[in-house]
């Protein structure tokens, strides 16, 4: 098995909103930056309280909520599953598979330091096949 950590395959930036932030303002941001989700954290305590992500805006829109009045608060998904940056991609997929989730806040010492998506996985896999293939070629050339 190859021994990819998450910090070499995440995407290093990561957006954070706090709970007040409505939809329309959410929207904005992901249209803004082009993202799919962002951290929600407690401003006055920095706790990390969940996120909110396309998907999550899409529903809410479909069920007719007031996008300039409804708050993140009130519908983001919890609990935050995390994963450190040191751990291995395959325990990374495998906790993405477990909680049906797409996005992966990357946290290390408390502190978010980047987002793993089925996106950095997904680009990831030519360079996977491509080790793969390098080793195998290794083994039968000894």
């Amino acid at each position: 098995m190859i021994d990819q950590s998450v910090g070499d395959v995440m995407t290093p930036s990561v957006r954070t909103i706090p709970p007040e932030t409505t939809i329309s303002a959410v929207a904005t941001l992901f249209a803004d930056h082009d993202i799919g989700s962002a951290v929600v954290v407690e401003p006055e305590t920095g706790e990390y309280l969940g996120i909110v992500t396309e998907s999550d805006i899409m529903q809410q829109v479909a069920a007719g909520a007031d996008i300039n009045s409804v708050r993140v608060a009130a519908f983001l998904s919890t609990p935050l599953v995390t994963i450190a940056s040191t751990e291995n991609i395959h325990t990374a997929a495998a906790l993405m598979k477990e909680h049906s989730i797409r996005r992966l806040p990357v946290i290390d010492d408390d502190e978010l330091v980047g987002i793993l998506t089925t996106t950095n996985l997904t680009h990831y896999l030519p360079r996977l096949r491509n080790t793969i293939l390098r080793e195998r070629d290794d083994l039968v050339a000894q």
